[in-house]
Formats: structure tokens, C-alpha cells, sequence
């Protein structure tokens, strides 16, 4: 009989002491000695078992990705709002607006 693979479903309580770890702590990499600890802590809220202890990385992992995306498409909405405002119909993909002495220039000038 093969032995079936159980995936880790954190508790509602495991998932908001990750959440503190991550958000109120800092921890972004944890080391293996840290994902020891914070797999014990968990342990106090629901049942984690030490082969699952790899999903403890890996929440920190895939957590760090998904602040990463939400920031960048954070920011591409700003700029896809921007470039709507000055009646642009699209902006390029790598659009990140560069203002130089030359191109504000007109704002110093004076009228005839």
C-alpha cells in the first residue's frame, strides 16, 4: 500500500501567527533553524507534522511572491491611471515617466 501524501492546511490560528511573523516581525527568509521554531509554535494551534514542516518555507515563499505581484500591479494600475488622465488611450509596458531639465523646462519660462 503506497502511502498517500497529506497536504499542510493551516489553521485560522497558524495562518495569523505566519501573518505576525511576516508582517509585524520581518520574516521574509526564515532560515531552517527559525522554520524549526515557528513549526513548533504552530504545532500549539493545530496539527503540523515534521514532513510539512517544507510548507512553512514555502508559505513564506509564496507569500513574499504574491506582496511582490500585489505591489507591482499596484503600480502598474497608478501608471495605467496616469497615462488615462493626460488622455493617453495606453501606456507603453515599461512607461516610468523621466523628467529631465529639458522637458520641464517650459515651466520656468516666461510668456512673451
Amino acid at each position: 500500500m503506497e502511502s498517500q501524501s497529506t497536504r499542510w492546511i493551516p489553521t485560522a490560528e497558524q495562518i495569523r501567527v505566519l501573518r505576525e511573523l511576516y508582517y509585524n516581525n520581518g520574516v521574509r527568509s526564515p532560515s531552517a533553524e527559525q522554520i524549526q521554531k515557528i513549526s513548533a509554535r504552530l504545532r500549539q494551534y493545530g496539527k503540523i507534522e515534521g514532513k510539512n514542516v517544507f510548507y512553512v518555507f514555502y508559505w513564506f515563499k509564496n507569500h513574499k511572491a504574491r506582496e511582490k505581484k500585489k505591489k507591482r500591479l499596484s503600480t502598474d494600475a497608478v501608471v495605467q491611471q496616469r497615462c488615462a488622465a493626460v488622455g493617453w488611450s495606453s501606456c507603453p509596458n515599461d512607461f516610468s515617466p523621466k523628467f529631465t531639465s529639458s522637458s520641464t523646462s517650459f515651466l520656468h519660462t516666461s510668456a512673451p
